[in-house]
């Protein structure tokens, strides 16, 4: 997540600012996600998202989808959609 900040803003990011660009990053996703699903007639609401800094386990959904993206000289970012239905 570092090195897309950095890349983007051109310093790098560590400590709160990390975290606060992760959930921004987010953000735009699910909103985009949102957007296109609209189009289609789906109607969805998106929570704020988490950021999840080192190991911990989640609970409360009906399903979830794993997303890694892996990208060059920045590793693998991991989105996980939880899905409540």
């Amino acid at each position: 997540m570092s090195k897309i900040g950095e890349s983007m803003f051109g310093m790098p990011l560590e400590g709160e600012m990390l975290e606060s660009f992760a959930a921004e990053l987010g953000n735009m996703l699910a909103g985009n996600v949102a957007t296109s699903l609209a189009s289609e007639d789906t109607i969805m609401d998106i929570t704020p998202p988490t950021v999840i800094v080192g190991k911990t386990k989640m609970y409360g959904f009906n399903e979830a989808i794993h997303l890694p993206i892996s990208m060059d000289g920045a590793g693998t970012i991991h989105i996980i959609l939880m899905i409540e239905m």
